[in-house]
């Protein structure tokens, strides 16, 4: 008797799975199409210093009509994201009624060596800037490595009042920096933590009287270094290591 009965409990499972997938659709059919949700705050977020708010708000009103649920969340987001200086969006629905999007932007360190601008995170963007930014050039790919090593860099120049005006990463994946008094630092290509510290400890007392006729200094030696004068034919070591990668 029992197995007789299987079919019929059969469908009548189905029979109940039906009713609630209909009237899930009824349900959300209404809160799609009902006006008690109307949306009555838009929240835009971040701090924005190079984004044009005008722009924002329009594309916040262009996507966030209706009700809260027919906000389209993914379209502002893609258009967000399109704009130049944006680097990360999130937009959320927060009920009854209010739409948050978060915006971050990038925060330009360099320029590539094609103009565009590498932020501190290491993405290639483009946008217009009138800002004066060191120069990276390296190979596709390698961007996020230089900004990592461009701040390490930098932190050990700044006590010395240099900075940074071109990093330079060879397809041999050697380093080189060029410094804003014109000078280039050869740091190779390991152990470049290192010999940009020894070359800090040198600047001050052997180095910088010396600057202005300064070309590079060679920090790939082991124990020493070797300087180019900007009127000399051939580098001049600074003692008789061999020279390492």
């Amino acid at each position: 008797m029992s197995d007789k009965l299987k079919p019929f409990r059969r469908f009548r499972g189905w029979l109940i799975l039906l009713a609630v997938v209909l009237c899930l659709g009824v349900i959300i059919a209404w809160l799609y199409n009902s006006t008690y949700f109307p949306i009555k705050q838009v929240k835009i977020e971040g701090n924005l210093a190079r984004t044009n708010s005008t722009e924002l708000e329009k594309i916040a009103q262009e996507y966030m009509r209706g009700n809260i649920f027919q906000a389209d969340l993914n379209g502002a987001q893609v258009a967000f994201e399109s704009m130049p200086w944006i680097d990360t969006v999130v937009v959320s629905r927060k009920l009854p009624d209010t739409v948050e999007i978060q915006l971050a932007e990038h925060q330009p360190v360099a320029r590539w060596k094609d103009g565009r601008l590498v932020s501190s995170s290491g993405k290639i963007f483009k946008a217009s800037s009138d800002e004066v930014f060191p120069v990276f050039e390296g190979e596709p790919g390698t961007e996020k490595n230089m900004a990592e090593h461009y701040e390490l860099f930098q932190q050990q120049l700044v006590p010395l009042n240099l900075k940074i005006q071109k990093l330079i990463y060879t397809p041999r994946s050697a380093w080189s920096v060029e410094l804003d008094n014109h000078i280039t630092v050869h740091l190779g290509r390991e152990k470049e933590k290192e010999r940009l510290t020894r070359f800090a400890e040198v600047w001050r007392s052997i180095l910088k009287p010396q600057q202005a006729v300064l070309d590079y200094v060679d920090m790939r030696y082991k124990d020493g270094f070797a300087i180019r004068k900007k009127a000399a034919e051939s580098p001049a070591p600074a003692n008789e290591n061999q020279q390492e990668d």
